[in-house]
């Protein structure tokens, strides 16, 4: 089992960091979905640091993630302090709805995360902090 934690700032630094921990990582762990992976992080990494901007301009607060990495599955969480989705609307994030479609809006992140991975899950921690997970086998 393979594990590491980054714990970073609400800021776009922290985008690009974790985007280049993560391809180092799937470079090195020679794993068969790079570019999925990659994509998948950066997504949610863009969506904490949006939602903890959103909720509080000056927050400092550091968004968590997390990623474990056995011989059968990958799991990477991502957690931040903005609330999150409310449990009512877990599903709705997970649509793509062409006949609503708003260019000005973006969130269709989660619709493509949730195709590209095997399982995704939300958890309200606590009042303020939200968890987003993925998991996805490893076929090699």
């Amino acid at each position: 089992m393979m594990e590491f934690i980054l714990n970073v700032n609400p800021d776009t630094q922290a985008i690009a960091y974790v985007d280049q921990v993560i391809e180092n990582y799937t470079n090195v762990y020679n794993l068969p979905f790079k570019r999925e992976l990659r994509f998948v992080v950066h997504e949610l990494v863009i969506n904490a640091v949006e939602a903890v901007k959103k909720n509080d301009p000056y927050s400092e607060k550091a968004i968590q993630v997390h990623v474990s990495h056995s011989n059968e599955e990958i799991k990477i969480t991502v957690t931040d302090e903005a609330k999150g989705i409310a449990e009512k609307d877990w599903d709705k994030a997970l649509q793509f709805d062409l006949n609503e479609l708003d260019y000005s809006d973006r969130g269709r992140g989660l619709f493509f995360v949730k195709n590209m991975v095997d399982h995704i899950w939300f958890e309200n921690i606590s009042e303020t902090k939200f968890l987003v997970g993925i998991s996805k086998k490893i076929h090699v």
